[in-house]
């Protein structure tokens, strides 16, 4: 009886531990819509402007699609935007907590 009493006693601090330690600031990213995707790519745009990635035409363009898309198991947020004088997409590529993973630039 002894035995099963400090046991259990154990088990109770073990558990006791574990919430005391836990703490705030675990709280997952919020997830974007579809008006938050356009809006990170037009911000996006523009800082790889400045970066020398892009030319500048793309930052009057409007955005022609934003779909949230799975690839191998992961959904993103593709943003695309079309030139037509050129026939040139451009496809922006974030994580569903708005984070940039890549661009594509092609002719269509």
């Amino acid at each position: 009886m002894k035995l099963l009493s400090r046991v259990f006693a154990i088990c109770l601090l073990m558990s006791a531990a574990s919430i005391s330690l836990a703490h705030e600031g675990h709280e997952h990213a919020a997830s974007l819509d579809q008006a938050k995707a356009v809006e990170t790519a037009g911000v996006k745009i523009k800082e790889l402007i400045d970066e020398g990635k892009l030319t500048s035409k793309w930052a009057t363009k409007a955005p022609a699609t934003a779909e949230l898309v799975r690839v191998d198991g992961i959904q993103n947020w593709v943003v695309s935007y079309m030139d037509e004088n050129m026939k040139e997409r451009l496809q922006l590529i974030f994580t569903t907590a708005g984070e940039y993973v890549s661009m594509d630039q092609s002719n269509v």
